[in-house]
């Protein structure tokens, strides 16, 4: 395996992990309230990895 394919490979792997966590998330969130959510320290670490993301997204368009 190429060093390009590795790269590739570990970012499928990397994208189905956060599709994994996006799909538990929104089933958490169906079974507690708004107040409860907000309170989560995980909610601020997705919401950081989504502005992350944007950054890299504007680089790149």
């Amino acid at each position: 395996m190429t060093t390009l394919q590795i790269m590739e490979r570990q970012n499928e792997i990397i994208r189905l992990q956060a599709d994994s966590i996006n799909e538990l998330f929104k089933l958490l969130i169906e079974h507690i309230s708004v107040e409860e959510a907000d309170s989560l320290p995980v909610l601020k670490k997705i919401n950081l990895a989504a502005e992350l993301r944007a950054e890299i997204k504007e680089t790149i368009d």
